[in-house]
């Protein structure tokens, strides 16, 4: 005799289940982190229907054509990997540091790599390229960055400091080794951390059993499982009884994380340089992040200093005593950044926290000081 189940009720389980799988449910049914979609065997209709649409949506994810942010691929690579690579030939998807270190503020780096392709069949050999740090690897793609054939086109550009930008490697088959990022200038250029990690984009792959779907949870009941993958990482699944959307990375990015402004992806990133100025002899100069940005912090450059400024002198290098005053904040609610009152001739302050907007940077009498904020993109 069928069994009758109501197919909101599962819908409404199974989406709940789902959620947490994909915000911070890996040890499910105790198969383990990443392991219940691919070998996890749950005993309920909704636990079933849940992990079927878990799977689907991995393998929307694997097609490559969903465009989701690089937050929300960290966390379908952590979850869905393991049953992807039981499906599919391991396709070299995944998170990686595109090189060490490259993040002092000011200092150059020589930055050597090796470009290769496949067809035709290239080696570029070491080649060098010098650039003033915070260093960071950008791979978005330009107009016209199309291949024919279903390859995916390839580019990377090494940004820096001042709105530097070099184009290191580019094509349908290429890729890219990252051989040594070294400090010039005689400093070691190393005690400032790692770029943000790279999500390397899945390759596109057919579905081999595209949505919707139809599986068999137990006696007599037949279930039409349809799955979809948005740009934002969110779920939409359909079991007959209308769309149901499931944002397992929640409004905040993160599972209910900080709340701290939004944008708390997992590393955030060094950000990129934007429209700066100078503040003239005693002047100042002060920004605002555009719409969707957070400030990450702001590039000061002594251009000039007053004759007998006030400094240490037991250190080799230039460090200057009450140079300028640093403030960052929120539009009419600025605090001030008290280790502005110790400054080198290149210095980069950090924002105290994630979600700040705007700053101001006010000379000191004599000096003439040059600006850069750094934004990064808040993620939705």
């Amino acid at each position: 005799m069928p069994i009758a189940i109501s197919p909101v009720v599962v819908a409404a389980a199974a989406a709940e289940e789902l959620d947490n799988i994909f915000r911070d449910g890996f040890g499910v049914l105790g198969a383990g982190e990443g392991e219940y979609l691919k070998s996890g065997e749950p005993n309920s209709i909704s636990g079933k229907v849940s992990q079927a649409a878990g799977r689907s949506a991995c393998r929307v994810y694997a097609t490559g054509n969903t465009g989701v942010s690089g937050r929300a691929a960290l966390k379908y690579e952590k979850v869905c990997r393991p049953y992807l690579d039981s499906i599919y030939p391991p396709t070299g998807v995944g998170i990686e540091n595109p090189f060490q270190g490259g993040q002092c503020p000011g200092v150059r780096y020589l930055l050597t790599y090796r470009g290769t392709l496949t067809d035709p069949a290239t080696d570029t050999g070491p080649v060098q390229t010098i650039m003033r740090g915070p260093l960071s690897l950008d791979t978005s793609l330009l107009p016209g960055d199309v291949c024919n054939d279903g390859l995916t086109y390839k580019r990377w550009t090494l940004r820096g400091a001042d709105n530097a930008a070099t184009g290191l490697w580019a094509g349908c088959t290429a890729s890219i080794e990252i051989i040594s990022v070294v400090a010039l200038d005689g400093g070691d250029g190393g005690g400032c951390g790692n770029p943000a990690p790279v999500v390397r984009e899945p390759e596109p792959r057919p579905d081999p059993t595209p949505p919707p779907f139809r599986f068999n949870p137990g006696p007599d009941i037949d279930v039409d499982v349809d799955v979809d993958v948005d740009v934002d990482g969110r779920i939409i699944i359909d079991i007959g009884t209308g769309p149901i959307t499931i944002d397992p990375f929640g409004p905040d990015g993160g599972g209910g994380g900080s709340g701290g402004g939004g944008g708390n992806d997992p590393v955030g990133g060094p950000g990129s340089p934007g429209d700066g100025g100078d503040t003239g002899e005693g002047g100042d100069e002060s920004g605002q992040a555009e719409d969707g940005e957070e400030l990450v912090g702001v590039l000061v450059e002594i251009l000039s200093a007053p004759e007998g400024a006030n400094r240490f002198f037991n250190n080799s290098e230039l460090v200057y005593r009450g140079a300028y005053y640093v403030a960052m904040g929120y539009p009419g609610r600025l605090g001030l950044d008290m280790s502005g009152g110790t400054a080198e001739t290149i210095q980069f302050f950090h924002a105290q926290q994630r979600g700040l907007t705007d700053y101001r940077v006010r000379a000191n009498v004599g000096f003439n000081l040059r600006v850069t904020p750094y934004y990064r993109i808040l993620e939705p």
